[in-house]
């Protein structure tokens, strides 16, 4: 099994952060504000772990359904013929509005389906939000077309044709496709299924066609008397890719710890989010966030001055570098360095989201990136490594220390805005 992905990255990589950052370019120069730089770039690092992940996750997934191809399925069909296409784009996608609901309406799924809701910008970013473990919870739902004879080849062009869709669905542009909506789902329809006002609360959950909703009754189309606001209800409370990928389980460790029955721990599990446990406290769960009505809602964004904004900005450069050979190496590397850059990659991901927080980060937050870096070094050095790796470390080693200073000296928010936060 080859565990180097140097092809994937290559031809992933690009068509995953080069529309973000051309978009977020565009709005910058135009001196639009929907493109902010700790929403992008926290947009982009969730999507560099994902991708990883999905990666590895995916070459198990399409073991498993070629083995159900190949061992279980129930009828011959001709993969040559143009038809087949079609009948796998209608089952993927009927089988994609059912597992998108599900991840509504299951906690546990929906602790991994938050992640790409808790966005309060809508844009092209927020189509590669997605969780880290996403292709544990996506597989399942899909494998009935194994069964029913549609080869891997097929499949993957119908999750394809579909994920090329999702892409172009997120934006504000398209104001109103009244015709389009009735077949598809539009822009203008998606944007419902991300808002936090209360009627368009897990609403419109097609794939690319919009009829299932209508069939199911969870069809609703944006209205001008309610304009979209982004977000979740309960505000999610970081930047950092760390704390977005976990803060629901811990949700859900809490009603667990609330319960008093194997009936309520199940149901803390696998029951709809806003279920809660006889004995628990509301407060505990749903902060003044959730009671903030939607035209009232601001989107979370912390000051942070240009001088720290650059140094996130060179941050996250490293850590695509690190991302790139990390992938492009994954199968040749020993333990110390594949862990050593593992641990890196998802720490410098997690620093960068606690500047954006505007949080305080001593000296031992930065003690830990250089150790990290240091255990590769020492690798390079050991076992006589190329040059530009031994060197290339010690210049990501000698940058993440010169950025930590400089984010140490930031100045503080101007008064006018101080206040404003407080």
């Amino acid at each position: 099994m080859d565990l180097n992905f140097t092809e994937e990255v290559m031809y992933t990589l690009p068509f995953y952060l080069g529309p973000l950052f051309i978009l977020a370019t565009i709005n910058f120069l135009r001196k639009q504000k929907n493109y902010r730089l700790n929403d992008t770039l926290t947009n982009a690092t969730i999507a560099l772990g994902n991708l990883g992940l999905s990666f590895i996750f995916l070459l198990a997934v399409v073991a498993l359904y070629t083995l159900v191809y190949n061992e279980y399925r129930l009828v011959d069909l001709d993969q040559s013929n143009p038809l087949i296409y079609l009948l796998a784009f209608l089952v993927y996608d009927f089988l994609y509005y059912w597992n998108h609901r599900f991840h509504h309406m299951i906690g546990l799924f929906w602790a991994d389906h938050l992640v790409h809701h808790t966005a309060e910008n809508f844009n092209f970013g927020v189509s590669i939000r997605i969780s880290y473990f996403t292709e544990l919870t996506m597989w399942m739902t899909f494998i009935p077309m194994a069964f029913m004879g549609i080869s891997l080849e097929v499949f993957l062009a119908a999750s394809y044709t579909q994920i090329i869709w999702a892409f172009c669905i997120h934006t504000k542009y398209l104001k109103k496709t009244p015709r389009a909506d009735k077949i598809f789902n539009t822009p203008s329809l998606h944007r419902v299924h991300h808002a936090r006002n209360r009627q368009y609360i897990d609403k419109n959950y097609g794939g690319i066609l919009i009829i299932w909703d209508r069939l199911f009754g969870t069809y609703q189309r944006e209205l001008e008397s309610d304009p979209v606001v982004y977000g979740v209800r309960e505000s999610y409370p970081s930047f950092s890719p760390l704390v977005i990928n976990s803060y629901y389980l811990k949700t859900i460790w809490q009603k667990i710890k609330c319960s008093r029955s194997v009936f309520e721990v199940l149901c803390s599990i696998f029951a709809p989010p806003a279920w809660l446990p006889k004995n628990a406290n509301k407060a505990d769960f749903y902060s003044l966030t959730a009671k903030v009505k939607s035209k009232d809602f601001k989107p979370k964004d912390p000051y942070i001055c240009k001088r720290t904004k650059w140094t996130a900005f060179v941050r996250f450069s490293s850590i695509v570098v690190l991302f790139t050979y990390l992938m492009s190496y994954f199968g040749e590397l020993p333990t110390l360095p594949l862990v050593s850059l593992s641990l890196l990659f998802f720490w410098l991901c997690h620093f960068n989201g606690l500047v954006f927080d505007g949080a305080k980060l001593g000296l031992p937050m930065e003690a830990v990136t250089q150790v990290l870096y240091g255990l590769i070094l020492y690798w390079a050095i050991e076992t006589d490594q190329a040059a530009w790796i031994t060197l290339g470390t010690a210049t990501l080693a000698l940058i993440s220390l010169c950025n930590y200073v400089i984010y140490r000296t930031r100045p503080t928010a101007p008064v006018e805005l101080s206040a404003e936060l407080q």
